[in-house]
């Protein structure tokens, strides 16, 4: 195995199943890929493997055309809009899709998280909402794959479906999902304090 491949499997282990314990999935829903460097490559996860669940040694290896290079289970049913990102967008080198409460709760408005302090607003920027369409679905690859090639977005809201955050590196990609879902809890908790004043 490809030592630079080894090394990005053990790293993409880890964050899932830090990912897992911050709440940002449940059961066995979302997935996250890394760009192998120099290469065509990207190790992403399995389909039905929770985050809490993911190791090096489960994960599968595709090519930029969704292929199976490497690993004997079924990549995540998201592989298409995963690969396409990278193809438009070089500078990407993680695509991390999160299931978690907050996000997913505007998502299931069609809103964008509302940035409501400086580092929000800084660290997340401006993030669009693409339109609902069924998990896995050709369907849902374009409105992804569309939504980043043509721009500078690295966060996006998914209707009724969660959130994707991007990055240069796995660690850039998780703390921005992380960081989404802060900024999706304090938007509804000052919403519920403005309520009560």
């Amino acid at each position: 195995m490809d030592s630079e491949i080894k090394k990005l499997r053990e790293e993409l282990a880890l964050i899932s199943v830090k990912s897992y314990e911050r709440g940002l999935t449940s059961g066995a829903g979302g997935n996250i890929s890394v760009r192998v460097k120099d290469k065509e490559l990207v190790v992403i996860t399995a389909s039905g493997i929770s985050f809490r669940d993911v190791t090096p040694q489960n994960l599968i290896v595709v090519d930029f055309d969704c292929r199976v290079v490497e690993g004997d289970l079924k990549p995540s049913k998201e592989t298409k809009w995963h690969c396409g990102i990278y193809k438009y967008r070089p500078e990407i080198g993680c695509v991390f899709h999160s299931h978690s409460t907050a996000a997913t709760a505007y998502s299931t408005k069609g809103l964008t998280v509302p940035l409501l302090t400086g580092p929000f607003e800084k660290n997340i920027g401006h993030h669009g909402v693409v339109p609902y369409a069924p998990a896995g679905s050709d369907e849902l690859a374009e409105y992804v794959i569309n939504a980043y090639k043509d721009s500078t977005e690295r966060v996006l809201i998914l209707s009724r479906h969660g959130a994707v955050a991007t990055g240069p590196t796995l660690i850039d990609a998780f703390n921005l999902a992380d960081l989404l879902e802060d900024a999706a809890k304090t938007a509804i908790f000052a919403d519920l304090i403005g309520r009560k004043n």
